[in-house]
């Protein structure tokens, strides 16, 4: 009997030990994943207020230069220049409501999702501005300049398969408005295909059928492939026929300000899924994998919009393109009176 007691004791006691290194364990996962989780915040939250502090520094010291040269410019600049903050705060809003209904983070996504398409047609129209093409232009009240009639026009693929037998058309008002419709489909159709990402592939009006929401989804993407690439290719097709015009005003620059940011944002969530699905990404003690692999979009986006993309717009959209311009202004007055020179 006394060996029967010592033998429940020291179960017992041994019990207690593991019961006791398991809260112990437990507690120090729970603390490192807060810490880890606060950081994540702070890093995301530092980068948020920089990205807004550059855009706000950009826009304070440049809009009214840019107000001078037409409204219309002033205002497409705007819109691009907006675009990194806004996804920056869209990501930091996600980090913060992570573990929460995820409703303001739901509303701004889709906020985000819109403004994308209107800032790919902002920086259409912000290419016609610079060249001097007018709405009334555009819009085939007034003629278009006769150094641009004509120019032959590179549309890429996979646009180019469609076009039949007229691989390379010239530029007159007709493709302007085409090249813009291609752009502007994109403005009217982004927000329909999120509203209906958002109430059926997120269950806001469950279907009770996964059979449906996958055919639901699946249209969804690939509607908004073929949007936005049709939209990329207007873009693309425009400052390639007018690359040399356009070369004072830094376009590359400033299309990567744009591409740059879908492009980012789109394949990293595509690589931490493919993380995910290969094990280097696991869920945690207070996180599932979907949370974590959010968080780390999320965190990354936030960084990007700060140390790459609103420097980025601040170089592109600096009145730096202006001395540029002057520069090559004055350089040709020198070689045309040279020219003169010679002649006489």
């Amino acid at each position: 009997t006394i060996h029967t007691h010592k033998k429940r004791r020291k179960k017992s006691e041994e019990r207690i030990e593991t019961h006791t290194a398991i809260n112990k364990r437990t507690f120090f996962v729970q603390r490192e994943t807060n810490m880890r989780y606060d950081v994540v915040l702070y890093l995301s939250g530092i980068s948020t207020l920089i990205s807004v502090l550059l855009s706000t520094y950009l826009i304070a010291t440049n809009f009214n230069k840019w107000k001078i040269k037409s409204t219309t410019i002033s205002t497409n600049i705007l819109i691009i220049v907006l675009m990194a903050p806004i996804f920056a705060i869209d990501s930091f809003v996600s980090l913060l409501e992570l573990e929460e209904g995820e409703i303001v983070a739901h509303l701004l996504d889709m906020f985000k999702e819109c403004y994308e398409s209107i800032t790919l047609h902002a920086f259409l129209m912000l290419m016609y501005s610079l060249l001097g093409l007018t709405k009334d232009m555009i819009q085939g009240k007034k003629p278009i300049p006769d150094e641009m009639k004509g120019r032959e026009l590179h549309v890429p693929f996979p646009l180019s398969s469609f076009m039949g037998k007229d691989k390379h058309p010239k530029l007159d008002q007709k493709w302007l408005q085409k090249l813009r419709i291609w752009t502007i489909q994109f403005v009217f159709l982004r927000p329909l295909l999120s509203t209906v990402d958002i109430l059926f592939v997120d269950h806001v009006i469950p279907l009770h059928n996964e059979h449906v929401t996958s055919i639901i989804k699946l249209i969804v993407t690939i509607s908004l492939n073929i949007s936005v690439t049709t939209a990329f290719c207007a873009l693309i097709t425009f400052y390639h026929a007018f690359e040399h015009e356009l070369a004072p005003h830094r376009p590359l620059a400033k299309f990567i300000c744009i591409k740059g940011v879908v492009f980012f944002t789109t394949w990293q969530g595509v690589i931490l899924k493919l993380l995910g699905h290969f094990g280097v990404l696991h869920e945690g003690y207070r996180f599932s994998l979907d949370e974590i692999e959010l968080a780390w979009q999320d965190l990354l986006v936030c960084m990007e919009m700060a140390f790459i993309f609103s420097p980025l717009c601040v170089y592109a959209f600096s009145n730096a393109d202006e001395k540029v311009k002057e520069i090559e202004l004055k350089e040709q007055k020198v070689a045309d009176k040279e020219e003169t020179k010679k002649t006489k």
